[in-house]
C-alpha cells in the first residue's frame, strides 16, 4: 500500500463482524499524518451510504460517528449481505483517499458492562441527581438546533467534566468512557477533557466506574440543552452515603445551575428522557413536556423531591415552605431539604403522604399544560 492510500484491514473487520453475528459492525479509520480527520471521515461515511443506496444495498447503512484516541469510530448498524458491506468499505476508503487522507480501516475497540449491568441480573432503581446547567441563549437558535447539541459554555463544560470525574473515581475501578454512542474502556481515571470535547462535539459523553465485587457503580452522564444525570450504587454503603455522594455531585456548581433534584431511577441512568420511567410518575407533564420546555427549568420542576437545588423563581411560585430546610447558595440559588430525608430516600419509592403534602407545599412550582402553553420556547419555531 502507498503512503498516500487507505488499507482494509479485512481480517479484523470481518471477526469483528462475525462475533456481532452479522448484524452490525463498528469500524475505525486510524489516520497517518495528521488526526484532524473527524470531518473527512463524517464525509466519506455520507458518501459510502449514497454510494450503497445507489447500488441498490438498502440493508447496509453506516452513522453514530464518534471520537475515541486512535481514530474516529462509526457504527454500520444494517450490516446485511457480505457483497454490499464490501461495496460500502469501498466507497468509503474511495471518499477518504479523495479527500488525501491516508491510514487504515479496521474494526473499532468497544466495551461492554459486565452482565449484571447489562440487564442479566434485575437490580433496584439508584439514587440519581438531574442536573440543569446554565446555558448559552437558546433564544439565538431553532427549535432544531436548541434539542440537538449540549449549548453549556466551554469553561463550565469542563469544570464539571472534571468535577464530575474526580466525584466519581474510586481505587480499583474499570473505567469506561462513552463519546456519542461509542464507548471504550480505559485504564486512564482521568478523562475529564475527553468527556468535555465529546459533550461539546456530540451532546451525549460520560463516564462510569464500576467495581463487580462487591458491586459499586458511579457515573456521570451528560446529554442535551446542559443536562447531566449523577448516579451512585454502592452495595457496601447505606442510603445516606450514597445520598450525601450523588448530592456533593448535584450542588458542585450552584451559580451554573438552573435546576437539581435526587429521585432514585433505573441502574443505567443516561439522560433526562429517562424520566419517562421513573416512579411515582410526573403528577401534571410527561417526560417530553420537560425535554421540549428546557427554558423553564429555572422557574418550575417536574415534582417534588426531597433534596433539590432551586432558584428565586422557582421559590415564588410554591405554596407553603415552611416544613422545609432551605439554605441560600448564592447568585439566586438556593438547597431545598426535607427536614427528615427518611421517608424520601430510605426506601426506593417515597412515602405517598410524604410526596403528596411536598406537592401541595410546592404548589405552583410544579410544571403543568396550562405553565407550558402560557410560556411558549423562546427559540424560532421553524
Amino acid at each position: 500500500m502507498s503512503e498516500s492510500g487507505v488499507e482494509m484491514v479485512w481480517p479484523a473487520l470481518l471477526k469483528a463482524w462475525r462475533k456481532a453475528q452479522y448484524e452490525e459492525l463498528w469500524l475505525q479509520f486510524r489516520p497517518r499524518g495528521s488526526k484532524d480527520v473527524f470531518e473527512a471521515v463524517e464525509a466519506a461515511v455520507q458518501a459510502a451510504n449514497q454510494a450503497v443506496d445507489d447500488a441498490g444495498w438498502d440493508d447496509v447503512f453506516t452513522g453514530g460517528v464518534s471520537d475515541s484516541d486512535a481514530g474516529p469510530v462509526a457504527l454500520m448498524s444494517r450490516a446485511g449481505e457480505e457483497e454490499g458491506v464490501r461495496a460500502w468499505f469501498t466507497a468509503f476508503a474511495q471518499h477518504l483517499q479523495s479527500l488525501g487522507k491516508s491510514g487504515r480501516v479496521t474494526a473499532a475497540p468497544e466495551a461492554f458492562f459486565p452482565e449484571w449491568l447489562s440487564g442479566a441480573v434485575e437490580i433496584p432503581r439508584q439514587l440519581t441527581a438531574f442536573v440543569s446547567y446554565q446555558t448559552k441563549d437558546l433564544a439565538l437558535l431553532d427549535a432544531d438546533e436548541q434539542r440537538r447539541a449540549w449549548h453549556v459554555p466551554a469553561h463550565l463544560t469542563a469544570s464539571i467534566a472534571d468535577a464530575g470525574t474526580a466525584w466519581g473515581s474510586f481505587e480499583g475501578a474499570d473505567v469506561y468512557l462513552q463519546r456519542n454512542i461509542h464507548r471504550v474502556r480505559t485504564k486512564n481515571p482521568d478523562v475529564g477533557q475527553a468527556v468535555a470535547d465529546a459533550a461539546a462535539k456530540f451532546s451525549m459523553a460520560g463516564v462510569t466506574y464500576l467495581r463487580s465485587e462487591p458491586r459499586r457503580k458511579v457515573s456521570m452522564e451528560l446529554s442535551t440543552l446542559g443536562r447531566v444525570c449523577y448516579e451512585v450504587m454502592d452495595d457496601t454503603a447505606p442510603w445516606q452515603e450514597r445520598l450525601a455522594k450523588v448530592t456533593r455531585a448535584m450542588v458542585a456548581f450552584p451559580g451554573d445551575t438552573d435546576l437539581a433534584f435526587v429521585q432514585y431511577c433505573h441502574v443505567y441512568t443516561i439522560s433526562w428522557s429517562d424520566l419517562a420511567s421513573v416512579s411515582p410518575v410526573l403528577p401534571h407533564v410527561k417526560e417530553y413536556h420537560v425535554r421540549y420546555n428546557r427554558h423553564l427549568n429555572g422557574q418550575y420542576i417536574p415534582d417534588a423531591h426531597g433534596i433539590q437545588l432551586l432558584t428565586d423563581a422557582h421559590l415564588a411560585h410554591a405554596n407553603d415552605l415552611s416544613d422545609w430546610i432551605i439554605e441560600p447558595l448564592g447568585a439566586g440559588k438556593h438547597f431545598v431539604q426535607a427536614k427528615d430525608l427518611e421517608p424520601w430516600y430510605a426506601s426506593i419509592d417515597p412515602d405517598a403522604d410524604t410526596l403528596a403534602k411536598a406537592r401541595a407545599d410546592f404548589g405552583g412550582m410544579l410544571l403543568t399544560p396550562e405553565i407550558i402553553a402560557d410560556n411558549p420556547p423562546p427559540w424560532r419555531q421553524g
